[in-house]
């Protein structure tokens, strides 16, 4: 998935390890910003698919990024990184207009999960926290070991009737069961009911 995104940090060693990471992972990383001020400058020049916002910069706080970047693009996909992950952090960025909130201490996959996923499903909210807030075993609990199954044949990319027949069911029952999923993990498609299915855990 291809997106353009801009890294706003105040360190210019963690915007060059998230550039990196992100443009590994096949996504453009068209310019960086190390101040409220110039993120906002780049913001309005560049109007990127995504940005990455830290909430501790030299002239602000971040949440005044985000409440303007999401006034300026309806569409744009904001994801937090901070050192910060505290529930009240993630309730006001989420107020302000942010749909990830991803700690810094996470993998680099994990970001560029939860930007995959909310590119996918913008109505997503991803947060570091709140998976942890969820517990591996209720997340291993949200769906039935059928309804699993027929997750990881969406995984593969298999088509309906295909998973029919590997799973000895009819077509009317595998469309039952993804409807089922779609609802559990609150998305709205296969791609974006996979996604989400990696960033808990369930895959």
């Amino acid at each position: 998935m291809s997106a353009s995104v801009l890294v706003i940090d105040d360190h210019p060693l963690v915007r060059d390890g998230v550039k990196r990471s992100l443009a590994a992972a096949g996504f453009e990383c068209i310019g960086e910003a190390g101040s409220l001020k110039e993120a906002i400058a780049m913001i309005a020049l560049l109007n990127p698919d995504v940005i990455t916002v830290d909430l501790n910069l030299p002239d602000g706080n971040g949440l005044e990024i985000i409440s303007w970047a999401r006034k300026h693009s309806p569409t744009i996909v904001i994801i937090v990184l901070s050192l910060e992950n505290g529930l009240d952090l993630i309730v006001a960025a989420t107020k302000a207009g942010a749909q990830g909130f991803i700690s810094k201490s996470e993998s680099a996959e994990h970001l560029v999960t939860a930007i995959r996923s909310v590119l996918a499903n913008p109505s997503v909210f991803i947060s570091s926290q709140t998976i942890a807030l969820i517990g591996r075993e209720r997340v291993q609990d949200l769906l039935s070991p059928r309804e699993v199954m027929v997750l990881s044949h969406l995984d593969g990319e298999l088509s309906i009737a295909e998973i029919a027949g590997a799973m000895f069911i009819s077509h009317a029952t595998v469309k039952s069961h993804c409807a089922t999923i779609y609802r559990k993990l609150e998305t709205h498609s296969r791609r974006s009911a996979v996604a989400r299915a990696k960033t808990i855990g369930l895959l």
